[in-house]
C-alpha cells in the first residue's frame, strides 16, 4: 500500500494528522486520515511503546460507530497510524457553530446523537477475547465533543480509542496529579481513584447536558477548578435551562451523571434503551436524516478554511514535500518486525492473546484508556500470517552492526599482509 499526503487536517502537541490518498497493487486508491508522531516524542521509548500497543489494539474495534483503524507503520523518522478517514465535522465544532448563533441543538437529536455514541461504546465495552471469551474491559476515558466525529452523511464515530492512554505518557506524572481533558473527566477519574466503563457513561452524560442547554457543565477559571467541579459533580437544573427538556430525559441524565458510580447505570446499552424509550413515549421522530439537514446549514453558514490545507498540487510547499518524500519509505509494522528490521523487537506474547501486564505496571497509573487485565482479542482481519509482537522502541544504532564490520576490515587486512607477505615468508602481525 503506497500513499500520497494532500492536505494537513489538524495538529497537535502529540502528532499531526493528514489526509492521505491510499493506492493499493490493484490501483483502487481511497482517501485515509494519517496519525503521524511527532518526531520528538521518539525520544521516549516508554511513549513509543505504548502508544503503539494501544493503536494496535484499536485495531480490533470493527463497529459502525468507531473510526476504523486500518495499519501501523513507520518510516526512517517516525511513526503512522492509518485511520478511516471521516469527511465532516466533530461535535465540538458543531456545538460552538450553534452557540454562535445563540441556538441550542434540537432535543430529538441530541437524544440520537447520544444513541448512537452509546452504541459504539457498548460495543468496546463488550468485546471479548475471541479464544477465551472473556470480557477485555476496554474503557475510553476521553469521551469528549472533539472526539465525537460527524460525517457529513449522518455518521456519528467515536476516535482515539487506544491512542488516549499513550497520550499521558510523554509527561512525568506527579503522585496526585489528573490527566485527561478535565471537564469530562469523573468523579472518581478526577480523585485518581480506579475506574471502569461507568466512568464513560458520566462522560456520555456531559454531553447530553451540554448539547441540551449549550453551556459548559464543568469548567472552571483554572484546570484546578475544574477539577474540583468535577469532583463535587453538582449538576444544574437542565429544564430550568432549556424548557424544551422533558421529565424523563433530565431523569436519565441525572442517572448517568451521579457523582457515585453505583448510582449510575451498569451498562451504556442500559443507558441507550432508556434514551429510546424517551423517543417512543414523546413520539419524537428523528434520523440521521434530520442530523444531515442541520449539517447542511452548518456547511452553508461556516467560512471556509481552504487556506489551513495545505494542497501537495502546489510543489511548493516544502513541508508536504518532505512529508510525501517521508511516505515512500512507509513499512508496516508487522513488515518492519518481521524483516528484523529494527533492533531489540520481542514477542508480543503479553499483548494478543496472552497475559496483559497491569495497566500500573506499564505506566505508572493515570491513564487515559484502559484494558481490563486479562488476555486481548486475537486480530483477524488486518494482521500478517506470523505472531504479533511488541511494539518497537525507536531505531537506534546498535553495536552489532559495528562489530561485524570491524571483523570484516580484521579479515582483509589479515589477507592482504598475506599477499604482500608471499608464501613461506613470515607473515606479520595485524
Amino acid at each position: 500500500m503506497q500513499y500520497r499526503p494532500l492536505f494537513k487536517l489538524d495538529s497537535g502537541g502529540m502528532a499531526e494528522v493528514y489526509v492521505a490518498e491510499a493506492e493499493a497493487m490493484a490501483g483502487f486508491t481511497r482517501r485515509v486520515a494519517i496519525k503521524r508522531i511527532l518526531p520528538g516524542l521518539l525520544k521516549d521509548e516508554k511513549f513509543v511503546r505504548m502508544f503503539l500497543d494501544e493503536a494496535r489494539l484499536s485495531l480490533n474495534l470493527n463497529h459502525a460507530n468507531i473510526v476504523s483503524v486500518f495499519d501501523i507503520g513507520k518510516s526512517d523518522n517516525t511513526y503512522f497510524i492509518v485511520m478511516e478517514y471521516v469527511e465532516g465535522t466533530n461535535l465540538k465544532s458543531l456545538l460552538e457553530h450553534f452557540s454562535s448563533h445563540g441556538r441550542r441543538l434540537p432535543v430529538a437529536l441530541t437524544v440520537w446523537l447520544l444513541i448512537e455514541v452509546l452504541k459504539g461504546l457498548d460495543y468496546a465495552h463488550s468485546l471479548r477475547d475471541e479464544q477465551s471469551g472473556e470480557s477485555v474491559g476496554i474503557v475510553h476515558r476521553d469521551i469528549s465533543p472533539p472526539n465525537i466525529l460527524i460525517s457529513w452523511n449522518g455518521e456519528v464515530k467515536l476516535t482515539d480509542f487506544g491512542l488516549a492512554k499513550a497520550t499521558t505518557q510523554v509527561e512525568s506524572t506527579d503522585p496526585g496529579v489528573v490527566k485527561g481533558k478535565f471537564s469530562y473527566l469523573s468523579p472518581e477519574a478526577a480523585q485518581g481513584h480506579e475506574v471502569d466503563l461507568r466512568t464513560d457513561i458520566f462522560a456520555v452524560g456531559i454531553l447530553g447536558y451540554e448539547m441540551l442547554t449549550g453551556r459548559r457543565l464543568f469548567l472552571g477559571k483554572t484546570d484546578f477548578d475544574t477539577v474540583e467541579k468535577v469532583r463535587a459533580a453538582q449538576v444544574p437544573q437542565i429544564s430550568e435551562i432549556n424548557e424544551e427538556v422533558p421529565e424523563d430525559l433530565e431523569k436519565i441524565l441525572r442517572k448517568a451523571l451521579a457523582k457515585d458510580p453505583d448510582d449510575r447505570y451498569l451498562t451504556s446499552s442500559a443507558f441507550a434503551d432508556d434514551l429510546v424509550g424517551v423517543l417512543f413515549s414523546h413520539r419524537l421522530r428523528v434520523s440521521d436524516r434530520d442530523l444531515k439537514q442541520v449539517l447542511a446549514e452548518y456547511r452553508a453558514t461556516r467560512k471556509e478554511q481552504s487556506g489551513a490545507k495545505l494542497k501537495l498540487s502546489s510543489g511548493n510547499d516544502l513541508i508536504m514535500g518532505l512529508l510525501a518524500d517521508e511516505m515512500t519509505s512507509f513499512r508496516s509494522i508487522e513488515d518492519v518486525e518481521d524483516d528484523s528490521l529494527i533492533d531489540g523487537a520481542r514477542p508480543l506474547d503479553t499483548l494478543m492473546g496472552g497475559e496483559l501486564p497491569s495497566i500500573d505496571d506499564l505506566t505508572g497509573g493515570g491513564d487515559l484508556v484502559t484494558p481490563a487485565p486479562g488476555p486481548l482479542p486475537r486480530r483477524t482481519a488486518h494482521t500478517g500470517s506470523g505472531p504479533m509482537r511488541k511494539s518497537p522502541a525507536p531505531k537506534q544504532s546498535g553495536g552489532a552492526g559495528r562489530y561485524v564490520l570491524l571483523l570484516l576490515l580484521l579479515v582483509a587486512a589479515g589477507a592482504g599482509w598475506f599477499f604482500l607477505a608471499g608464501p613461506g615468508k613470515e607473515m606479520l602481525p595485524i
